[in-house]
């Protein structure tokens, strides 16, 4: 389901045409006043598989949505997210990268390990690489082995997801020697299905006009993008991160499938996350999506 202001109406079509374009159907609901999911009706998620909530960008994730999960009247949990409507080229880049992810062909799962340069977070990307090895074919783009231009570019590879571990801030990753938005202004890549960053604070609009997590599904660098709105607990991440890991080895395939599958039984694991995009994209990727992820050159 796609909620929207009843006032911008006019501005869906591209969106639900991009959706029917690869095979989803959704219903729609038009809201007035502020956009928050806690508003909508429980029973008219009964039988939909994910809410994606469009609304001005004036309000933030952490204002529109409680978590990554909303319930129907059932008490059945569902994935929740948000998509801020800053202007039509946005939506209309958004709803081209729907296409583009979703059209790909899904023969491998391909994962692009991103981390910060700080010996807790490699070691957690060796158990990363370790718990995956020989299933899930991963690309470790730490930042002890690629510069950050050159990760900018890797990401433009086009792989299903990526998953970066280290420091946060509204503004970005701490990896990389800062790695902001701005940074992906000449991007000309393909674009990720999904970026997770298991870090603090990268959905936060503190001090910010638009989070980092926010800035990549709107800049068509990802279809979909997970981040979290104040800080998190090392150990928390690291439960997120394990339960993921072992969730792609079980075949999960899509995002909403994925976070249900591997959120940690503590809630307080999971309150400050949030989805910004498209709650449905895929894991999975083509063959020339990952040629070129094998090209990519590092320092190893």
């Amino acid at each position: 389901m796609i909620a929207c202001p009843e006032r911008r109406a006019g501005n869906l079509s591209v969106l639900l045409d991009a959706y029917q374009s690869v095979g989803i159907q959704t219903a729609v609901h038009l809201y007035t006043g502020n956009p928050q999911a806690s508003a909508i009706d429980p029973a008219l998620l009964n039988s939909t598989d994910a809410l994606l909530v469009l609304g001005d960008g004036c309000f933030a994730p952490g204002t529109v949505l409680q978590g990554p999960f909303v319930s129907d009247a059932t008490g059945r949990r569902l994935p929740g997210a948000w998509f801020p409507l800053k202007d039509e080229a946005r939506l209309e880049r958004f709803a081209s990268t729907i296409r583009q992810v979703h059209n790909r062909g899904r023969q491998k799962p391909g994962l692009a390990m991103l981390s910060q340069w700080h010996p807790r977070y490699l070691q957690l990307s060796d158990r990363v690489e370790t718990i995956l090895k020989g299933q899930i074919q991963t690309f470790r783009w730490t930042s002890d082995v690629i510069g950050r231009n050159d990760v900018v570019q890797a990401l433009g590879s086009g792989l299903g997801m990526g998953l970066y571990v280290g420091h946060g801030r509204p503004l970005g990753w701490v990896g990389y020697y800062g790695m902001r938005a701005h940074h992906f202004d000449s991007f000309s890549g393909s674009p990720m299905g999904c970026v997770l960053s298991l870090c603090c604070r990268t959905a936060s609009r503190r001090r910010n006009g638009l989070s980092y997590t926010e800035a990549l599904p709107t800049m068509g660098i990802s279809a979909a993008s997970f981040g979290a709105i104040r800080e998190t607990r090392h150990t928390d991440n690291t439960r997120w991160i394990v339960r993921i890991c072992e969730s792609l080895l079980q075949g999960a395939d899509n995002l909403a499938d994925l976070l249900l599958d591997a959120a940690p039984s503590n809630p307080e694991s999971i309150q400050y996350y949030r989805i910004v995009g498209d709650p449905l994209v895929p894991l999975y990727t083509d063959l020339i999506s990952l040629e070129r992820a094998e090209s990519v050159k590092t320092y190893a």
